[in-house]
């Protein structure tokens, strides 16, 4: 549907320091779409009409979108609490969204559905090199795309691990060093902690051992640095974003610009921008609109 290839621009308050790659752009709204435009594609070619997925949301939207247009059925496995703006394109695509309380929170409830997914025999799609790695290495041309720019850092929102390692494979000889940036709240990759996530971003919360480890591995081989940030200085950056950047992005999608502002190296630095704020409205900082009368609007204007 025209995913890929996605904008990349400079930064309004860093000059030419800093770039912001516009995954968001991308036909459902975030980087997502280029790993189900895979996956739905070689599952259809294998002769599947129905999948089975786990989504803390942005995966879950995109595979909708791509199994309605591939004329397939989705069953979406979600934490109870996501995102209401990323349900609604699940529902609205066709697919069929199920809400499991504390999956995607506590590591033994997250574990649990995953080995009744597996056990399913039916194909489990999951935006992860350990269960999809055909489908997560596709996600690497966004590493492909920023070769042209010389950039000599990226930073890459860790959720999972797989875009950091899809991105970090991308650019591997090219002396471009790929971080990762993590809550807190879900250090898999920061401590290997795998006990369960208190994160309140939603796309990062994933407390199993998906691509974690590799991602760790991934970061010493390439000379990238995991970057541990809080909730609020994720919220800050996205904050940030909609009021000195004009970018539209959700919280994650702030997340890597919340660890380029914490290190700020030396040379230029490309942020991904993930996802689109769209998916959770809920999370963006806005005030009541005035309601004023038509023959008011005059003495409004000046008072304002």
């Amino acid at each position: 549907m025209g995913e890929g290839n996605t904008l990349c621009i400079p930064s309004a308050r860093h000059g030419g320091r800093l770039l912001f790659k516009l995954e968001l752009c991308n036909p459902t709204g975030s980087y997502k779409d280029r790993f189900a435009a895979a996956e739905v594609a070689r599952l259809r070619a294998k002769g599947y009409r129905r999948v089975l997925a786990t989504s803390s949301g942005n995966t879950g939207s995109s595979l909708a979108a791509y199994c309605a247009r591939a004329g397939m059925e989705a069953v979406i496995f979600v934490n109870a609490n996501a995102p209401a703006g990323k349900l609604v394109q699940m529902r609205a695509h066709g697919a069929t969204v199920v809400r499991v309380p504390h999956f995607a929170a506590d590591a033994d409830v997250t574990a649990r559905v995953f080995a009744a997914l597996e056990a399913s025999g039916e194909p489990l799609v999951v935006s992860a090199f350990r269960y999809c790695p055909d489908s997560m290495t596709a996600v690497g041309a966004i590493g492909q795309e920023l070769w042209p720019l010389a950039p000599q850092h990226v930073f890459v929102p860790i959720g999972g691990g797989g875009l950091l390692v899809a991105t970090s494979r991308a650019c591997a000889g090219r002396r471009i060093a790929v971080h990762g940036v993590q809550p807190l709240g879900c250090p898999t990759v920061l401590t290997r902690e795998f006990s369960g996530s208190t994160t309140r971003i939603s796309g990062l919360s994933v407390p199993m051992d998906i691509d974690a480890s590799l991602a760790r591995e991934t970061l010493r081989e390439n000379g990238g640095t995991a970057v541990g940030v809080t909730d609020e200085e994720i919220f800050e950056a996205h904050a940030l974003l909609l009021r000195e950047e004009g970018i539209f992005a959700e919280p994650a999608g702030a997340a890597a610009y919340a660890g380029w502002r914490k290190i700020q190296p030396e040379g230029v630095s490309v942020c991904l921008v993930t996802g689109s704020g769209a998916k959770e409205p809920a999370s963006l900082p806005l005030t009541e609109s005035p309601l004023v009368p038509a023959a008011a609007v005059a003495r409004w204007l000046q008072n304002a």
